[in-house]
């Protein structure tokens, strides 16, 4: 690794991984052409797939402003993402299922569950916060689960309208799975883009500093729970938005959305991409959907499989695999470079 000289005589390490490093128009061709390789070769079911786990993984990503950049550990996330697909698919029956609307309906919804939730649990922290948050989420799960005649209680819903998008121009309706992943794709790097923005925003260090340094933030006049609040708020309107589209891919949701199973789902997703890495939330979605999907139609046992990838993740890149790709590939390039 190569080296300067600042003014004051003291070494300090050269640009050099900022040279190697891509310019932002190189990334930018190379996600567009990452999100067109699916569409060259995939059919529509493969399509589909891919659109539950972009959803579902902004879904973690949201989680991931709690747990990787507050420190809240939450059990009731799965309330913001199912509560926010049953209010879609509720009012896709009487307002239409345009996707402006529906996704105003799921930021509105979750942004309210995350209001209600937070008045609950803000003012606790670790354990009692996981707790408050899983009697929170049984309580939504026990009304969906019994509330027969407005969520079809253990049946669900099924039978939604097409989605669509109204131009203005022309109504194009978002039925099959290019238009699905292309839905799904925009949603999540404008999640991450969010995300990202609240990270780096003042609202994001002070989050950070509530985890780190919770004694000191109140000494510096910091109001936590305002500060976890508006994190939650943020949140569950990412969430909100995921769990809009989540009904129209499969068309169907059930009360196993707004489930606690489902928030262990996601927080084992979240460990295995990486906790604190944002676009590790899509890494971890896609690698348990997989074996969900692909290694339940040779075997039962496929949540045996999950257990064992969620282990060795932890003992081996305890990080998260984006981290350890990272590390791995850090050492690989220094070798190199000695070599």
């Amino acid at each position: 690794m190569s080296s300067i000289a600042d003014g004051t005589g003291r070494v300090q390490a050269s640009p050099a991984s900022e040279r190697r490093s891509l310019p932002v128009a190189a990334r930018v061709a190379l996600l567009a052409l990452a999100a067109a390789i699916p569409l060259l070769f995939a059919g529509d079911y493969q399509l589909r797939f891919l659109a539950e786990i972009l959803i579902i993984g902004t879904a973690v990503l949201s989680l991931d402003l709690l747990v990787g950049f507050g420190g809240l550990v939450s059990l009731g996330h799965a309330v913001f993402f199912g509560g926010a697909a049953y209010a879609a698919a509720i009012a896709a029956q009487t307002l239409g299922a345009d996707i402006v609307v529906m996704l105003a309906v799921g930021i509105a919804t979750g942004m309210a569950a995350a209001l209600l939730m937070g008045v609950v649990v803000m003012r606790t922290i670790a354990l009692f916060f996981l707790i408050l948050s899983l009697i929170v989420g049984q309580i939504v799960w026990e009304v969906v689960f019994h509330w027969r005649e407005v969520t079809g209680g253990a049946d669900g819903l099924r039978g939604f309208p097409v989605l669509t998008l109204h131009t203005g121009f022309a109504t194009i309706p978002l039925n099959n799975g290019v238009a699905l992943y292309l839905a799904a794709l925009v949603l999540a790097l404008a999640a991450y883009l969010a995300a990202r923005s609240f990270v780096d925003a003042p609202i994001g260090r002070a989050l950070l500093g509530t985890r780190e340094r919770q004694l000191r933030m109140s000494a510096l006049g910091y109001s936590i729970p305002r500060i976890r609040l508006m994190a939650l708020l943020a949140s569950g309107a990412i969430a909100g938005a995921a769990g809009a589209l989540y009904p129209f891919v499969n068309q169907y949701v059930g009360p196993n959305a707004v489930h606690w199973t489902m928030s262990a789902m996601m927080i084992i997703m979240l460990v295995i991409g990486g906790v604190g890495s944002l676009y590790g939330a899509f890494i971890g979605s896609a690698i348990y959907l997989g074996i969900q999907t692909y290694v339940s139609s040779y075997t039962d046992r496929w949540q045996l499989v999950v257990g064992l990838v969620f282990v060795l993740t932890v003992m081996i890149m305890p990080k998260g695999v984006v981290a350890g790709l990272k590390a791995a590939f850090g050492r690989r390039k220094d070798a190199e470079g000695r070599s």
